[in-house]
C-alpha cells in the first residue's frame, strides 16, 4: 500500500503507520516519521482511487496555500500519492454532533461556539473563492462540502479539495445547509435552526441568491433522500415546504 512513498521518505531513519483515516473514496494514512536528531512529526498519505482527480486537488492546495487559504501542506507527490501535513483537529462533522448533544436535538437555540463556527465557516469560503476566482478566472466551488472535509483548529481548514469544479457557490452553501438538516438523527428542531442560521449567515455574508440556494437545498435534499432510500422520511417532513416557510430559510 505505501511502497511509493520512499521519494518522501527516503531521508528518514524510520516511519510507521499510525492508523487508517476514514474516508468514502480514497486510501487514506496517518503516518509517523522521524529523522536522526529530529523529534517525530505526522504526515498523511493519501492514494488516490480516481487518478484523474489527483492533478486538480494538487494545482488548488498549491495555489490556495500559496494566498493564505487554510488548506494543508504538500510535502511531496507521487505517481498516484500525495504526502501532506497533518493537521490535529476535530472534524467539523464532529463539533456539529458535540453541540447538537449539548443542546439537545428538540432544542432549537444555538450556543456562541455553534456561531463561531458557522461565522469561521463562512470566513474559510469566502477566502476559498476569492482565490479560486482570482486564479482561475472563472468561479471555481468545492464540489464536495460534506463535514468531513473540515478540520477545526484556531480557524477552520478545509481538505480534499479533489472535486474541485466550476460552479455557483449557491450549489456549495445549498449542500452545506442539506448535509445541516439530514446527519443523523435528521431534521431535528437544532438542525433545522443550525441549518437555518448557517444559510442567512453565509447568503448575507457570501452575497448569495437566496431563492437560488432554497432551489439548490432541495435538490441536495432529494438526493441525499434518493441515496439513502427515505424519500418518505422527507415528505413526513414536509421538507420543502420548511424551506419555503421558515422563519430560518426567509
Amino acid at each position: 500500500m505505501l511502497e511509493n512513498t520512499q521519494i518522501f521518505l527516503k531521508n528518514l531513519s524510520c516511519f510507521s503507520v499510525e492508523k487508517k483515516i476514514e474516508t468514502r473514496k480514497n486510501d487514506v494514512f496517518l503516518l509517523k516519521t522521524s529523522k536522526t536528531g529530529e523529534k517525530e512529526k505526522f504526515i498523511v498519505y493519501k492514494k488516490y482511487s480516481q487518478l484523474d482527480k489527483m492533478p486538480r486537488e494538487i494545482e488548488m492546495l498549491y495555489l490556495l496555500k500559496g494566498k493564505g487559504v487554510a488548506v494543508p501542506q504538500i510535502y511531496d507527490t507521487g505517481k498516484n500519492f500525495i504526502l501532506m501535513e497533518y493537521l490535529e483537529g476535530p472534524l467539523f462533522i464532529d463539533f456539529f454532533c458535540w453541540q447538537e448533544n449539548t443542546c439537545g436535538p428538540v432544542g432549537s437555540s444555538l450556543k456562541g461556539p455553534a456561531y463561531q463556527a458557522i461565522y469561521s465557516l463562512c470566513s474559510w469560503f469566502s477566502a476559498f473563492y476569492a482565490v479560486s476566482r482570482e486564479v482561475a478566472g472563472r468561479q471555481l466551488i468545492m464540489g464536495d462540502v460534506n463535514f468531513r472535509n473540515f478540520i477545526i483548529r484556531e480557524k477552520i481548514y478545509g481538505i480534499n479539495l479533489e472535486e474541485c469544479r466550476d460552479g455557483k457557490i449557491e450549489e456549495d452553501i445549498g449542500s452545506l445547509c442539506a448535509f445541516a438538516l439530514t446527519y443523523l438523527p435528521s431534521y431535528t428542531s437544532w438542525k433545522i435552526s443550525m441549518a437555518g442560521e448557517m444559510f442567512r449567515i453565509l447568503s448575507s455574508e457570501l452575497d448569495l441568491d437566496k431563492e437560488l440556494l432554497k432551489q439548490e437545498i432541495q435538490k441536495e435534499l432529494l438526493a441525499i433522500s434518493v441515496r439513502r432510500k427515505t424519500i418518505h422520511e422527507m415528505m413526513k417532513f414536509q421538507v420543502f415546504d420548511l424551506l419555503e416557510k421558515s422563519i430560518y430559510f426567509a
